[in-house]
């Protein structure tokens, strides 16, 4: 049934602290990075002001587009949402998105989305393309058999690898192990992207806001007791989200072990999808792993919208100066632990 709007319709909530954002937790759009635990967990770690404009049917959200307007020495802008693989909006009607939207374009800031199964936004003229990411999954309403099938022949010899030169995967969700993983991520990060890192506060807060009802799980591929990989989930609704993932030893294959015994333990939670999250088309290699696994495959789109005339050189200047500071920070004659902290202060400005 199609809802007719009505511009008095349109209010503001937000969403980690307003009951009402329950109302659309089982949208067709809802995924893990549009719930109260993760929007309240990345504004905790980044110092944002996360809010979403909402569309109320008889007071109820029936309606919503999160989002968070930044403004920092890189200038402004309206993210939706910050440091999330994709945030659709919760809408699936043209007449109401064009009102949920329309509050954004009022900042007079650039307003950047990034879709996986709402069209409504690119289908919207106001909005151009400026990229596409790629996003997999895998299908977990499979038996075990289906699922071992369903792999690349490369990836069950590389797991037939890993066990028989006794790689062991540990299961955990101790916060000690979410800081060895963390350990492992920063290193991973500086000596193969020279990126920086997310600080640890937000390692932190996702397992305050998940672990608590044992929807956070750390996996870790160790010899003789020492982790040489690791991956972070997060469960959200039926589906296991493949977040981080950090790796010392490649030889022995343990991500993809990994991998396997993730898809094992989504599938024994009843899960229904294995959500790989997003990965950058220009980096076929990763593209070519997650393909390994993958049942479905299909585009991120990421889109924005740019007030007419706008230009913002002064942050472009800065945009390209943080990067230059990435590189000297994660230069591999600086130590580890000056990497970690220059991440728990930067961070935050990439978004």
């Amino acid at each position: 049934m199609t809802v007719t709007a009505a511009a008095n319709d349109v209010t503001m909530v937000e969403p980690p602290f307003d009951a009402r954002w329950l109302d659309v937790a089982n949208h067709p759009f809802a995924s893990l990075f549009s719930s109260s635990p993760w929007i309240e967990a990345v504004a905790q770690s980044f110092g944002l002001n996360i809010a979403a404009v909402a569309w109320l049917d008889h007071g109820r959200i029936a309606a919503a587009l999160p989002f968070c307007h930044v403004t920092d020495f890189r200038g402004q802008r309206v993210i939706c949402l910050p440091f999330s693989d994709y945030c659709d909006p919760l809408v699936d009607d043209a007449q109401i998105w064009r009102q949920v939207v329309a509050p954004l374009f009022d900042f007079g800031a650039p307003v950047r989305l990034r879709c996986l199964r709402n069209t409504l936004p690119v289908e919207d003229a106001c909005f151009d393309v400026v990229g596409e990411a790629i996003w997999h999954g895998i299908d977990l309403a499979r038996s075990e058999d289906e699922l071992w099938a369903g792999l690349a022949g490369s990836a069950r010899q590389n797991v037939r690898k890993a066990l028989r030169h006794g790689v062991v995967v540990r299961a955990s969700r101790r916060i000690e192990d979410v800081h060895l993983f963390h350990r492992m991520h920063c290193h991973v990060r500086k000596t193969k992207y020279r990126l920086l890192a997310q600080p640890r506060a937000f390692f932190d807060n996702l397992h305050a806001a998940f672990a608590c009802d044992n929807r956070l799980l750390v996996l870790l591929a160790e010899i003789d007791g020492d982790p040489i990989a690791g991956i972070l989930f997060i469960e959200w609704g039926d589906t296991l989200y493949y977040k981080f993932n950090a790796s010392f030893e490649r030889h022995l294959r343990p991500n993809d072990l990994l991998v396997w015994e993730g898809m094992r333990f989504g599938r024994q939670r009843g899960l229904l999808r294995f959500d790989f999250g997003l990965s950058d088309a220009a980096q076929p290699g990763l593209v070519r792993y997650k393909r390994k696994f993958a049942s479905e495959q299909r585009p991120i789109w990421l889109l924005e919208w740019r007030p007419q005339g706008y230009a913002n050189p002064s942050g472009e200047i800065a945009g390209r100066t943080l990067q230059r500071v990435t590189r000297l920070l994660t230069d591999p004659t600086v130590p580890d632990e000056v990497t970690r902290a220059a991440g728990d202060d930067l961070y935050r400005f990439f978004c």
